[in-house]
């Protein structure tokens, strides 16, 4: 995804081969090999480990596929449907309240990882998925609004203590992810208390930086819509949406 996004700023990767742990391979090999997994994984998704994928981690996926067929004419995203739709038929929690999805499948399998929920991983994947179906992600954002704790003039996001101890999330990092979010479906009320419980944080210094800064700095510079036309291109409609 961010060297995606590097191609398009710059007109080229930044470097001509990927190399980690002995393994080297470029771009576009990379691109298309996730992809390919995508079209013969039996849950329609690519895998981090142990055969199970994850919702955040393909959301990243769908946005790579969308910025290499921009970029490069390729075919990806229409693999981009069935993965979604391997979210919206098995990944999503039944019971209302809490997270609102289970963030990963059992091995080579659609069926979910019951046992597996978080907020945290919920507001990242949500964040993600608006350059790709902003319209229900808005949907799935307002009934996941249990999940913010409001104030008088702040919000913020409370994560469990064992995301908190495995350092898997963090209550400012969620409270991050919700900012950028709200910044970037338009609802600017939420994103003034959120943004104000992160402020003086941010002013101090905060643990993890430069994720927790950065986050902070792209929802001060988002617009409505921005996230997505960072993907979809300027001239796309911000309305087309692959569902």
């Amino acid at each position: 995804t961010f060297v995606g996004f590097y191609v398009d700023a710059f007109g080229e990767v930044p470097a001509e081969r990927i190399e980690l742990d002995g393994q080297s391979t470029t771009y576009h090999a990379l691109s298309e090999n996730l992809w390919r997994q995508m079209t013969e994984s039996p849950n329609c998704g690519v895998s981090c480990y142990h055969h199970q994928s994850m919702v955040m981690c393909n959301a990243h996926l769908l946005i790579n596929n969308l910025l290499h067929d921009r970029l490069f004419g390729t075919h990806f995203a229409p693999a981009n449907e069935s993965w979604l739709k391997t979210v919206n038929e098995h990944l999503l929690a039944a019971d209302a309240g809490g997270p609102l999805f289970y963030y990963g499948t059992q091995p080579d399998a659609v069926e979910p990882i019951t046992a597996k929920r978080s907020v945290g991983a919920d507001i990242w994947a949500l964040f993600l998925m608006s350059a790709v179906v902003p319209s229900r992600v808005a949907e799935w954002f307002e009934s996941w609004q249990g999940n913010i704790t409001y104030g008088e003039r702040s919000a913020r996001v409370t994560v469990t203590e064992d995301d908190a101890k495995s350092e898997f999330s963090s209550d400012l990092l969620s409270t991050s992810w919700a900012f950028c979010l709200t910044r970037e479906l338009g609802q600017q009320r939420r994103a003034k208390l959120l943004r104000n419980t992160l402020r003086d944080q941010i002013a101090a210094g905060v643990e993890l930086d430069p994720l927790l800064s950065g986050l902070y700095l792209l929802g001060e510079c988002l617009q409505p819509g921005s996230f997505r036309s960072l993907v979809m291109g300027a001239r796309e409609n911000s309305h087309a949406e692959i569902v």
